[in-house]
């Protein structure tokens, strides 16, 4: 590139230089942009899905799926553990089972196995009627009526909720527990923990009460 818009050599190298420092810092800042825009680009990207048995389009953000798409597998999850008949209760466990982690799978296993053979062997047949999905951090409970039957014998007709704990691990749902809530043992665990802080503020009163006689005393 040449400038030779000055009588001097030098003058017009300085002119070059100048126009050289300009260009690569116009290249710079393009980068920077391009790479701000592609970095952008990257991180709130879109991933829409429609799987097959669901009621809409599900969104991954950031790899983190809607609420629509958690409230769908909470229904599928429900629907495979507690309305199931002798013929079909196997089958839905499998189902079921290839959603765990595989941490939990191997005792999992074990109890879904179980719980299929006694229905089997009992003839038992079971329907839960979902009313309410409650969504927590890794945690989902599911509110509902259950009623179980022996062929035409009722067994059981109760009000029950069910909490699934899991995890979202490169786009796949992962379930780590499911279980029945207990209502008992959630009222004796607030219970052990209201006792555990008033024992720790008892304590913290005593100490404080304590550094105050000793103050006293130094007084």
């Amino acid at each position: 590139m040449k400038a030779d818009i000055f009588v001097q050599k030098s003058s017009n190298l300085f002119v070059e230089n100048r126009l050289l420092k300009f260009a690569v810092g116009v290249m710079a800042v393009a980068v920077c942009c391009n790479s701000l825009m592609v970095y952008r680009a990257v991180k709130y990207q879109r991933v829409v899905l429609i799987p097959p048995a669901m009621t809409g389009t599900i969104e991954f953000v950031q790899g983190k799926p809607t609420e629509t798409y958690i409230k769908d597998m909470s229904r599928k999850i429900v629907n495979l553990a507690t309305t199931y008949s002798p013929a079909t209760a196997r089958g839905q466990f499998d189902d079921l089972l290839s959603l765990y982690t595989a941490e939990a799978y191997p005792e999992a296993s074990k109890s879904w196995y179980s719980l299929a053979g006694r229905i089997e062997e009992s003839q038992v047949s079971s329907t839960f009627y979902l009313e309410k999905i409650t969504l927590g951090e890794g945690r989902i409970e599911m509110f509902g009526n259950l009623a179980q039957f022996a062929g035409d014998t009722k067994l059981e007709k109760a009000a029950k909720t069910y909490v699934v704990a899991y995890r979202i691990r490169d786009g796949r749902f992962e379930i780590s527990e499911f279980k029945e809530k207990n209502p008992r043992a959630d009222i004796a665990e607030r219970k052990a923990e209201a006792e555990r802080e008033a024992t720790l503020q008892k304590r913290a009163e005593e100490k404080i009460k304590m550094e105050r006689q000793v103050e006293m005393e130094r007084k």
